[in-house]
């Protein structure tokens, strides 16, 4: 009986133990389930975060969050970063801090600060782009705005300054983008700055320098030249590598035939700023200031020859292309041993048609001894004539001498020589008084004639004296009988009627 008793405790114990373990068995299996869950959902939203599928991530880790006893440090860490994969920052702080309340880790507050750091970038890069498209519009005073508060989430990011500063030299604006990198070198200790700040400062020295570049030119404009240069030598001096002021005070230059000095200008120029219209200039004045040079030696060379009387080296001078295309192309010319100036002094002056003067000049007039040129031509070739001796008032005036050269042709049908000299006086180019004549042929002496003279009119040779003007003739009389050396030939040296000489081209007036 104690037997039977015993076995049936004994089994009353052993199923007791069985249900135990049956009990623990289930819960041991639900708790597995419930892992597996839980492990499965997250791996799930790790896998959706790194596809970068936020939206089926922030779902998948909201899910895991949910199940009692999940790990809600990691999950909530992986929800944030899904947010964040949405640029929804704000809900990632959400949820950081909120979990941050249960259970404070340091890995946690790391990550809170890592999602604000990237949020303030965020709205940082944001506002930038934002400001960019006014900027990119030319709306420069919304995009300062926006750029303004772009400074206020990231101060010591040098991007809000730079492009502020861009948007005030676009306006003109120079002295507040100065202001504006100076706050940023302060603010952001970054060298990055002084660069633009260099650029800026350059702006405003171009300020100056156009300021001084309108004061020349209006300076030149009212034809103050030596404050309009002084203007254009200071704005050269403070931008050496701007071109404006080198072209205007080279062509004032060149204007006023200062070719050496323009050339040395230009030159310099050329080599600071590389610029092709100032190297088409500076070609330009150096192809002048040669042509100047011997626009100049011919000058001096005829000054010369004048001089001396030189007629062969005068008419080689006067036979140049330099002075029948340009000199005499510009006549009046005026060359005189100081500076051009033959208002007091001696000088030459060259006319139109081959006419030249050497000779005195008292304020600004022919007067005292000079020559008179004219180079002369006919159907047998070229010829020369010139009037030496006194002027008074710019006519040829007291005693002188008129050369006459041409070319003639003689019976035998040959060209020769003729040449005619004058001697006496005039007045008012007209001959006046004793004059002789002296006839050549190839410069041989073929005769010569002394006569009298009255306002022009040669008299008849039987008239001893100067009267009251003479009756005109009505046909030809002899002046006077030709001599050769000291015979004389019995020739009578007849002239027409309305004879009148004198000095040409003056003479041509009074006909």
């Amino acid at each position: 009986m104690f037997c039977g008793v015993f076995r049936t405790k004994e089994r009353k114990v052993i199923a007791g133990i069985l249900g135990i373990v049956i009990v623990i068995g289930f819960i041991m299996i639900g708790t597995a389930s419930k892992s597996g869950k839980i492990n499965e959902q997250a791996v799930m939203a790790e896998n959706y975060l790194n596809a970068k599928s936020y939206e089926q991530a922030v779902e998948a880790y909201q899910k895991a969050l949910s199940v009692k006893d999940s790990d809600q440090e990691t999950l909530s860490i992986g929800l944030a970063e899904a947010y964040m994969g949405l640029e929804d920052f704000d809900k990632a702080l959400e949820v950081l801090r909120a979990c941050y309340q249960r259970i404070s880790t340091a890995k946690l507050e790391k990550k809170i600060e890592e999602v604000t750091s990237a949020k303030l970038d965020y709205e940082f890069l944001q506002s930038i782009s934002h400001a960019d498209v006014y900027f990119l519009n030319k709306e420069y005073v919304k995009a300062i705005t926006v750029y303004e508060e772009a400074k206020l989430i990231k101060s010591k990011d040098i991007t809000s300054y730079q492009r502020i500063a861009q948007a005030y030299i676009e306006q003109g604006k120079y002295e507040l983008a100065r202001e504006e990198i100076l706050e940023g070198i302060e603010i952001t200790q970054k060298e990055e700055l002084n660069e633009l700040l260099i650029t800026i400062d350059t702006y405003l020295l171009k300020e100056d320098y156009d300021a001084l570049v309108v004061q020349a030119e209006e300076y030149i404009y009212q034809e103050n030249y030596e404050d309009g240069i002084a203007e254009y030598q200071e704005a050269i001096e403070l931008l050496p590598t701007q071109t404006a002021a080198y072209k205007a005070l080279a062509q004032i230059y060149i204007l006023r035939e200062q070719y050496d000095t323009a050339v040395l200008l230009l030159t310099e120029a050329v080599d600071l700023t590389k610029d092709s219209e100032l190297q088409e200039l500076l070609f330009a004045a150096t192809q002048l200031e040669v042509s100047e040079e011997e626009r100049e030696n011919v000058l001096s060379e005829l000054d010369n020859a004048m001089e001396e009387v030189n007629i062969d080296q005068i008419l080689a001078v006067m036979d140049t292309t330099v002075f029948r295309e340009q000199i005499s192309a510009e006549a009046p010319v005026y060359y005189g041993t100081s500076e051009g100036d033959i208002s007091k002094g001696e000088g030459l002056i060259i006319y139109g048609d081959g006419q030249v003067y050497h000779g005195d000049v008292v304020n600004g007039v022919k007067k005292g001894i000079g020559i008179y040129f004219m180079q002369t031509d006919n159907e047998y070739g070229k010829g020369y004539y010139y009037y030496e001796g006194e002027w008074n008032n710019d006519i040829p005036s007291g005693a002188g001498t008129i050369t006459q050269v041409s070319n003639q042709i003689n019976e035998a049908g040959e060209i020769y020589v003729d040449k005619i000299v004058t001697e006496g006086i005039f007045y008012h180019a007209l001959e006046d008084g004793n004059m002789k004549k002296y006839f050549y042929e190839n410069d041989v002496e073929t005769g010569k004639i002394n006569y009298l003279a009255q306002n022009g009119i040669p008299l008849s040779k039987d008239t001893t004296k100067r009267g009251p003007s003479p009756t005109p003739a009505t046909q030809a009389y002899s002046i006077g009988e030709v001599y050769q050396g000291s015979t004389n030939t019995g020739v009578e040296y007849l002239v027409e009627p309305d004879t009148i000489w004198g000095v040409e081209p003056f003479l041509r007036n009074k006909k």
